[in-house]
């Protein structure tokens, strides 16, 4: 009953991995699809730094308040 288990396990996995991943593929890239692949990259690079902009100080507070505990914490012996 043991291996029993183990085999429909197993069996249900690769059932899984049939179904997600086809060996026949019929796709087409237009050229269209490379510029919108780098449009959405330039997106991101840029919604990134406006994000890291927006909230800055925010972020530098937090470092800034993380490792002043670091140091406070290492001088007096308690951790």
């Amino acid at each position: 009953m043991k291996y029993f288990k183990t085999f429909i396990k197993v069996f249900c996995v690769i059932g899984i991995f049939i179904f997600i991943f086809p060996r026949t593929l019929f796709a087409y890239l237009d050229p269209g699809s490379g510029s919108y692949i780098i449009q959405m990259i330039i997106a991101l690079v840029i919604g990134g730094t406006f994000g890291i902009k927006v909230f800055w100080r925010k972020i530098y507070q937090f470092f800034n308040n993380l490792f002043s505990r670091a140091n406070k914490s290492d001088g007096d012996g308690k951790n």
